[in-house]
């Protein structure tokens, strides 16, 4: 053995020496990479979750089943349903403001007071024509009446006379019988009577003629007087209309004009509203808006009392991201209510019954798909997990899949926990 040793190569050591250091090389490089998968596994898995997260930074909430009123809410004003604009009719100078805005006034109250010396010049101008025109109205009347009579007059006359004829043509008629006239004079009074006859006839269509030519006259008499009558009128509204009244009760909401200051024909004089019929006008998110509809159930906040109402107009139209929506009241209004009074208001858009909803997570929308963090029955670790919600409003959300009743989920910012799939809670 000792010789065959003796015999063996020189380099047959080194060659072992060398191929037991390579096994263990390669088995360092296993341990270390070993080392840190487990280095890396632990502190994704275990040693993140083991530094926790405190229970108090969160908010809780509870998956629960029931009935989900969807909502959605928004902020206004509460405007008057009627208003009216009172314009200037004529023009002229203001000389008096007579109410300002928040003056509750009733019909026929004054506001502005205008001045207009044309306007008083026009109206004496025009009763003086009418006046006239008035005069020679009953002076043609009576002339009017004279001929009517006198031309009745001639018609009875003529009647008489055809009826003389007649009663002496009748007479002859039985003195001829008997043979005590001659035919010659029976013939006569024929003739006269047929004359009698024809001549009343004719003043019976003369005195129709002259009637109706009278009536005539009459009626174009009669109209140059209402014609008249009327630019009186026009100008005695004219004179009225230099003090701009309240048309019916309301407040005085503005008043654009101050004394001194010339107005047009047509220009805005004041504004008045109806404050005991207001309306809540709100504006809600374009994107909840396509939920509104007209009669729909709604709730709104005035001066801190809760009034309910209905859904009575949704504005087609999107101003800068909003809609406008009308709320009729159904209920009395507080004291103090008035136009421009802040208001908000409550829609109820949907109720869905026998659903599983929760308190909506900030980064979950309507209809969509999202992680949140669930905790076990000790509260002690969240596990995300991938729910499916369907509509919601700004407080509750439907849960349609992934979550169970019951489950309670972590809520808040969740920003240090994006890497994360478990989390221990302390």
């Amino acid at each position: 053995m000792e010789a065959r040793s003796m015999d063996m190569p020189p380099m047959d050591r080194p060659r072992k020496a060398a191929s037991r250091w390579s096994v263990r090389r390669v088995a360092w490089v296993s341990t270390a990479a070993l080392a840190i998968i487990a280095a890396i596994g632990a502190d994704r898995f275990w040693l993140r979750a083991q530094e926790g997260v405190d229970l108090a930074d969160f908010v809780t909430a509870d998956v629960r089943r029931g009935t989900l009123l969807v909502e959605v809410q928004g902020a206004g004003v509460l405007e008057p349903v009627s208003e009216r604009w009172l314009t200037a009719v004529v023009p002229g100078t203001v000389e008096e403001v007579l109410a300002r805005p928040g003056a509750k006034l009733g019909a026929g109250d004054p506001i502005v007071r205008f001045a207009n010396p044309t306007v008083r010049r026009e109206l004496v101008q025009a009763r003086l024509v009418l006046a006239e025109l008035e005069a020679d109205d009953r002076r043609h009347a009576a002339e009017v009446t004279d001929r009517r009579l006198a031309a009745e007059a001639r018609l009875l006359d003529a009647n008489a006379q055809r009826h003389e004829q007649e009663l002496r043509l009748d007479a002859q008629a039985q003195l001829r019988e008997q043979n005590a006239i001659s035919e010659i004079d029976f013939r006569s009074q024929q003739i006269r009577t047929d004359q009698a006859k024809t001549h009343a006839e004719f003043e019976a269509r003369r005195f129709e003629e002259v009637k109706t030519a009278l009536q005539a006259e009459r009626q174009a008499s009669e109209a140059r007087v209402q014609a008249r009558q009327a630019v009186v009128e026009e100008a005695e509204g004219a004179l009225a209309s230099l003090v701009v009244a309240a048309r019916v009760p309301g407040t005085v909401r503005e008043v654009f004009v101050n004394p001194g200051e010339f107005v047009v024909a047509g220009g805005q004089v004041a504004r008045m509203v109806d404050t005991s019929s207001l309306v809540a006008v709100v504006r809600v998110p374009e994107f909840y808006a396509s939920r509104v509809a007209a009669g729909q159930d709604a709730t709104a906040t005035v001066l801190n009392s809760d009034i309910l109402g209905t859904v009575g107009r949704v504005d087609p139209a999107v101003t800068e991201g909003t809609v406008a929506v009308d709320i009729v009241l159904d209920g009395p209004l507080p004291t103090g209510a008035r136009p421009d009074l802040s208001v908000r208001a409550t829609i109820t858009v949907a109720e869905l019954d026998d659903v599983l909803y929760v308190r909506r997570p900030l980064h979950v929308r309507d209809n969509s798909t999202a992680d949140v963090f669930v905790l076990d029955e000790d509260d002690r670790v969240a596990t995300r997990t991938t729910g499916r919600f369907g509509m919601g409003t700004l407080r509750d959300i439907e849960v349609a899949d992934g979550l169970r009743e019951g489950d309670t989920l972590l809520l808040g910012n969740q920003t240090r926990l994006e890497r994360l799939d478990v989390v221990v809670v302390r």
